[in-house]
């Protein structure tokens, strides 16, 4: 389990580890000590774990582990805290878990703090299901957390045998609903996650609130009557104490709890009591002798019926008519519908003549005895006889209806029972029912001595030894219609039979009591859905491939904009705009041209070490040349006396002199250009400019400090520029992506908030972010921001969520936060938004779509918050709050001025704003680019000021003469001119020339040396420089690797175009500064920036591209949605959810590739060519099918007289034709599909065809098909051409030996009274069939209720149809009024009078005497009732 903040556990069921490590204490808790408080006003006596025990109790479904340690360690103060809450601490010991129950509305009138959820019957039924996995995993000894079950096998639990959802045969459907009934379990705590989606955990909460045994009764044994209400063992409530767990399961009192603790929930009994009362059972014909007939039956608290009553028609061998006479609603309709309650399917409606032709009679009314309608304030408002006592208190009610038949064939007996059972107090769902069997007797009245205890089926076989108990009405009838003979068809002929509507014309009876709907209408509904299924199919194929271009398009479409993205992470890690990129970038340049000055740094020193050489050669030359002039000049001081080679020497020398002033002219010309501007031109200049450098000697120190100084503040101002820049960089990306003003520390406090509150951030918004000044008053805002700054920079929190927000927020580590105040609203309140006039409220503007825009008017309207906008202050008013626009403010007799440090945070994010946030990021750029010139100025000072330091050593003892080159020159051609003069000898001229020639050499090798010189000193330059720049950078290693090669090639070739065409060689010099001009930044440094502009450039266009290919790729996706998403999908026109649309792809390929095939229209075809032969030879079998049952009822009427003149009775039936128009269509498309059968069926374009040729004739039947309704009484009827009962007319016909035969009609040809003869022997013959008397004549089943309504002619022709029933095996009970009484007497066997009591309403019933007698002698005649037995 994962802990959170608040210190326990969280989830529907909490379970901690326990043991040694578990952190409880060891020993018991001392309540009486004082305890610190946890809190600031802390008053509470209980100690943290109690109190983490008791809220996880009122939070969460159940607790376990180390917090049931805990409250069982703590329980006395657990529970008094639950007790507080109207809640009930339940403890099960075996499974070491608790939950809090509320307690009930009948304890207290105080609502609890958990509240009570009624469960559905799916809902029921599925925990009933789990409890019975449950028992599976006990009996196998398997441990709680163990306890697995799979989607598949809640399926197999829901979906087969007794489940719920057996009958479904929509798989998806019964997917879907399982689905939802496993996520109910989950939130009921019933069921926990796994890692697997498709794979549960039964919790223990499942055995704890439901035993096995009311889970067996759920399962199988519920019922509902056609009134909706639950049998016995539906009310959730168990007469075992202990659970099937074994397991002890007590409330927090110590006393066990009945057989299911039902939580938070209550089972509910109106919805059909989980099992579907209504499915009607199986025919259960028997073709065999048994003659059933009602021998009594007895009734109590029944109707209009107190108490005990009990009914005994006629059992006569030869005529056993019974009537049943008496006044209106006297209660003879009561008795009847005794019947349809005991014995019909449920469902069934009772007679409309007991209901007045209301339908609100139902079991229940009839159990309370329902006598009227009162109507009053409130309504109206039922009447009943029983349920109350005198004083108005609810008491217990029971009920009961026997019957008992006898077999006439062998003498057997058999008993049916309902008994009714209603606890005080009770509605309608409370109701409870129990079904009974018996090969005897079943006397009711002995259960009056359990009427203080709910009735059970235990309770049953205890009274009635061996009898059988039924778990719902269905199997009860399933027992009695298997032994006597009926189905559910004979049983609605029968409510035809004693209902007041019962139909009396041949074609009603038989179109509503005999036929059955035709299989040319099933035929017909199976073709249209086939083609409909196969036409949707094909279309589907369409409509797939549809989508699956679109979703190909969004593949590519994505593809594209993911290749973006990837690109987009790829240079990610060298973004120059984040610290990390750009540190990346940096690194990645310097390791790049390390490794060149690095391979650059051995070619220089080669050079150097080359140009070394040269030297050496040129100064050995020049050596053997001075030995050469030496050896001219001895020659030539032979011949002139030494005075020429005196002047050579001297010429020489004052040559040497004028290359030395060259040499020391050109070696200060730079350095003194430098420092001092031009070298002088003459020895008093020279002077000058060598005395001022020698004084700077003695200030350079104090210089070279203070320049230091200057540049060390300078990097310091660079780094703070940066600063700045970075922090102003990083708050526009931050401004523009959550399109807020607020400042960086509001921004993250607020996050840290939302989370720590579950909150999402747009639901905690500043003040600041939901107003700002009018575009027309933009001169104002600063006023506003000073004016409103007080609650600017206030969270908004919907109250709502006050409840323990202060706890949340309290989990934060408050030295991360900057403090922030926030405020609860009441978002739903109503609040004043009108603005004041020249007031600052009047200039702003609002977030309209806020929940706290009401609020935040009436707050920036307030007088504590608004200020008049003035020109100007005005000093002697105190009663107003005046602000300037410069955003001086004056509130009473304070006042304030300066905006300096005051954060700007309020206003909405616009094209001005962020303007204006890019010209700060521009100014910071700027700033930072001047910090950085200064600083290389200062830089280039400090060289100057070092140079003019070494030049001032350098020339103060350096003479002008030792400069001086003119001067010197000219001291040499004097000396030249003498040498002329004198090598005007020939001999010596010769000489002369040779010297020259030799000094002409030499110089030339002097040049040599020089030039050699000149490389050696650029070659150490470069080899200083290189080395140095190594010093500083050659550190720099990157490791290509960690960067794409898409990226390394950009960086590459970058890199490249920074060095234009220097030459290779040279790369290394220029890298370290050897040809960087003065006032550029360093060429390392021009590189750095180039590669960050590149890599910037193309990020730009990568994410400009990303956007638009997103865009493209959502609006593709949105089309997709908007045409093709189901009701209940959550996905969104995004990228992030381009699985799904990749998995709709994957789906459909799969599906297209396999449908839609040639084979598949041939085979659909097929189908319907056959659906069309098949139904076409339906047309004749329906009608013959008609004709065969009249044959087997003729064969019944067979040796029946029928009349006065004692004919011979047979039935018939006339067809109308099918419509010539309709036949012709079915013959039409029969032929075509038959040709294409014969002789296309291989051509998958004539096999499409002939799919849609099928159109025209599947409409046909469609229409057919919405003709159908049930009609009059009669199922699925209308459709003329496919039912031949539309199309039927019934009729008799009358076989006389000496006369014509007559024909009848419904209606013509006979008398009322030859009708209702006919119609006698109709439904006799009818009954007869349908309850299995087709082979024998005789029906199995024999007891039949006439209702008065039939009773409609004179009494000659009453007596001779009532005649007619018996004489066909049945026993007659006829409810008739006192008109018709005399005439039913004189063949009726025995008859009893129904009358009601005025002063009581309660009915009675008097059986009369054969006798005749007068009518004050019949109402005081023995009647067998007894008074009612004891009522509540």
């Amino acid at each position: 389990m994962t802990d959170n903040t608040d210190g326990f556990d969280t989830g529907i069921g909490i379970e901690e580890e326990t043991g040694p490590e578990s952190g409880m204490p060891s020993e018991g808790p001392d309540m009486t000590r004082d305890r610190p408080a946890l809190f600031d006003g802390d008053t509470g006596d209980m100690p943290l774990e109690a109190r983490m025990a008791a809220i996880a109790l009122k939070r969460e479904r159940y607790i376990g582990g180390s917090l049931y340690d805990r409250a069982c360690q703590y329980r006395e103060a657990v529970e008094r805290s639950l007790n507080n809450d109207m809640l009930r601490l339940v403890d099960n010991t075996k499974y070491r878990i608790m939950y809090a129950s509320p307690v009930t509305d009948a304890e207290t009138n105080i609502r609890s703090l958990k509240t009570r959820v009624s469960l559905t019957r799916e809902e029921a039924a599925t925990l009933a299901a789990l409890r019975i996995k449950v028992l599976e995993y006990e009996n196998q000894k398997t441990k709680p957390g163990d306890w697995l079950i799979s989607f598949d096998d809640i399926r197999a639990l829901l979906a087969t045998g007794a489940g719920f959802l057996t009958a479904s045969n929509d798989e998806e459907g019964t997917a879907k609903k399982i689905t939802s009934v496993i996520s109910r379990m989950r939130t009921y705590g019933y069921l926990a996650e796994t890692g697997d989606e498709n794979m549960y955990v039964l919790t223990p909460l499942v055995p704890m609130v439901l035993d096995q045994k009311l889970a067996d009764r759920w399962l199988g044994s519920d019922d509902t009557d056609g009134d909706g209400m639950k049998d016995a063992d539906g009310d959730g409530y168990d007469d075992s104490s202990i659970g099937a767990d074994g397991g002890d399961t007590s409330d927090s009192t110590g006393t066990v709890s009945s057989g299911v603790e039902q939580d938070a929930f209550d089972f509910d009994s109106a919805d059909d009591a989980f099992d579907g009362g209504e499915t009607l059972m199986e025919d259960g014909m028997k073709i065999v002798s048994d003659r059933w007939m009602l021998q009594s039956r007895q009734i109590v608290n029944w109707g209009s019926y107190g108490g005990y009553h009990v009914f005994r028609p006629s059992m006569d061998d030869a005529m056993p008519v019974t009537l049943l006479a008496g006044a209106s609603e006297s209660g003879k309709s009561t008795l009847v519908d005794a019947q349809i309650s005991l014995l019909y399917p449920s469902g069934t409606p009772y007679n409309k003549a007991s209901n007045s032709g209301r339908s609100e009679r139902n079991d229940y009314t009839y159990l309370r005895g329902m006598i009227g309608i009162s109507d009053g304030e409130n309504g109206e408002t039922p009447i009943f006889l029983r349920g109350r006592d005198a004083d108005g208190t609810p008491q217990n009610i029971w009920g009961a209806i026997v019957d008992t038949y006898a077999n006439r064939s062998d003498g057997g007996l058999l008993s049916c029972a309902k008994f009714l059972y209603l606890t005080a107090g009770d509605g309608p769902d409370g109701l409870r029912r129990q079904y009974v069997t018996w090969n005897q007797t079943i006397d009711p009245r002995l259960m009056d001595r359990h009427r203080d205890t709910s009735f059970t089926r235990g309770l049953m076989e205890q009274t009635y030894p061996g009898c059988t108990t039924h778990v719902n009405a269905q199997a009860f009838h399933a027992s009695i219609w298997q032994d006597m003979g009926l189905s559910a068809e004979a049983c609605r002929l029968l409510h035809k039979i004693q209902s007041a509507d019962a139909p009396s014309k041949l074609d009603d009876i038989f179109k509503q009591g005999v036929l059955d709907v035709p299989e040319s209408i099933r035929l017909a509904r199976e073709t249209v859905d086939d083609y409909n299924r196969f036409s949707e199919n094909f279309h589907s194929m369409e409509d797939k491939m549809e989508r699956v271009a679109i979703l190909q398009d969004i593949q590519a479409r994505y593809g594209e904009y993911a290749k973006q993205a990837s690109e987009r992470r790829e240079y990610t890690p060298i973004d120059p705009d984040r610290e990390q990129g750009e540190t990346t970038l940096a690194a990645w340049t310097w390791s790049r041209m390390a490794s060149e000055v690095r391979a650059g740094l051995p070619s220089a020193q080669r050079k150097a070490k080359e140009s070394q050489d040269a030297i050496d050669r040129s100064q050995q030359r020049i050596d053997e040349l001075d030995t050469q002039i030496e050896a001219v000049k001895e020659r030539m001081n032979g011949i002139d006396g030494g005075s020429l080679q005196q002047l050579g020497k001297d010429f020489e020398r004052a040559r040497q002199d004028a290359d030395e002033a060259r040499r020391q002219r050109h070696a200060i010309a730079e350095r003194f250009e430098r420092v001092e501007g031009r070298l002088p031109a003459d020895e008093q200049t020279w002077n000058a400019k060598c005395a001022a450098l020698a004084l700077s000697l003695d200030t350079y120190d104090k210089r070279l400090e203070d320049a230091r100084s200057e540049y060390q503040r300078m990097v310091v101002e660079r780094h703070a520029r940066q600063g700045e820049r970075d922090l102003l960089r990083q708050d526009y990306r931050r401004k523009i992506e959550h399109r807020t003003r607020i400042s960086d520390d509001m921004d993250h406090a607020r996050t840290l908030i939302a989370r720590a509150t579950g909150l999402d951030e747009t639901e905690l918004p500043y003040v600041a972010e939901l107003m700002d000044v009018d575009e027309g008053d933009e001169q104002w805002r600063l006023a506003m921001d000073v004016t409103y700054a007080p609650i600017a920079q206030t969270i908004l929190v919907d109250k709502r969520h006050e409840q323990g927000f202060a706890a949340k927020v309290s989990a934060i580590d408050p030295t991360r936060m900057t403090r922030r105040a926030w405020r609860f609203v009441d978002t739903d309140a109503q609040y004043d938004s009108a603005c004041n006039e020249g007031w600052m409220s009047s200039k702003l503007r609002y977030k309209e779509d806020s929940p706290f825009v009401g609020w935040l008017k009436e707050q920036t309207a307030s007088q504590r918050f608004d200020a008049r906008c003035v020109e100007a202050i005005d000093d002697m008013d105190r009663a107003e709050r005046q602000v300037q626009v410069d955003g001086q403010i004056k509130s009473g007799d304070r006042g304030f001025h300066g905006v300096k440090g005051l954060r700007q945070v309020i206003g909405f994010v616009n094209e001005r704003y962020l303007a204006e946030l890019e010209r700060q990021l521009d100014g910071a750029e700027r700033a930072l680019e001047d910090a950085d010139r200064r600083g290389r100025q200062m830089a280039n000072a400090m060289t100057l000021l070092q140079d003019e330091h070494e030049l001032a050593l350098t020339v103060a003892d350096l003479p002008w003469g030792k400069i001086d080159v003119d001067g010197l020159e000219t001291k040499a051609e004097r000396i030249r001119l003498q040498i002329e003069r004198i090598e005007s000898d020939p001999e010596l001229a010769q000489l002369q020339d040779e010297l020259k020639q030799l000094l002409r050499q030499k110089d030339d090798e002097g040049k040599n040396r020089y030039r050699a010189e000149a490389e050696l000193e650029n070659a150490q330059h470069a080899v200083q420089a290189e080395q140095a720049w190594l010093d500083m950078h050659g550190d720099s290693d990157f490791d290509d690797a960690a960067l794409s090669d898409m990226v390394s090639n950009l960086l590459a070739d970058t890199y490249e175009t920074c060095f234009d065409t220097s030459r290779p060689q040279e790369r290394p010099q220029r890298i370290a500064g050897g040809f960087d001009r003065e006032g550029t930044a360093p060429f390392d440094v021009r590189v750095l920036r180039r590669i960050g502009n590149t890599v910037r450039a193309r990020l730009q266009q990568i994410d400009e591209r990303a956007v638009q290919l997103r865009a493209d790729t959502e609006r593709a996706m949105g089309d997709y949605l908007k045409h093709h998403s189901t009701e209940g999908d959550t996905v969104m026109a995004s990228v992030e959810d381009y699985p799904y649309f990749l998995d709709e792809l994957k789906n459909l390929n799969m599906l297209v590739t396999r449908a839609a095939t040639d084979e598949e229209y041939a085979n659909s075809v097929e189908k319907l060519y056959m659906s069309f032969q098949q139904l076409n030879r339906a047309f004749n079998t329906d009608e013959e099918n008609v004709r065969e049952q009249l044959d087997r009822i003729n064969g019944m009427l067979k040796g029946q007289q029928f009349g006065p003149r004692g004919g011979r009775l047979s039935l018939h039936v006339d067809f109308h034709p099918i419509d010539r128009q309709f036949k012709s269509s079915l013959g039409r498309i029969m032929s075509k599909l038959d040709d294409w059968t014969r002789n296309a069926r291989s051509n998958p374009m004539e096999t499409r065809k002939a799919f849609a040729g099928c159109e025209t004739f599947i409409g046909r039947l469609q229409a057919e098909l919405g003709q159908i309704r049930d009609t009059n009484g009669i199922k699925e009827y209308g459709a003329r051409n496919l039912d031949p009962r539309v199309r039927s007319s019934f009729y008799a016909i009358v076989h006389h030996n000496d006369l014509p035969d007559e024909r009848i009609s419904s209606t013509g040809g006979k008398s009322g009274g030859a009708l209702q003869e006919l119609t006698s022997f109709v439904y006799g013959a009818a009954l007869i069939y349908l309850l299995g008397g087709d082979l024998t004549g005789k029906p199995t089943y024999t007891t039949l209720f006439l209702d008065e309504a039939l009773i409609k002619a004179d009494g000659r022709y009453t007596k001779r149809a009532l005649t007619v029933l018996p004489r066909l095996g049945f026993q007659i009970i006829v409810s008739a009024p006192e008109s018709k009484t005399a005439e039913i007497l004189s063949i009726a066997d025995k008859a009893y009078v129904a009358y009601k009591d005025p002063a009581t309403g309660n009915s009675y019933l008097q059986e009369l005497d054969r006798e005749p007698a007068t009518q004050a002698e019949t109402q005081d005649a023995t009647v067998e009732q007894t008074q009612p037995a004891t009522e509540a």
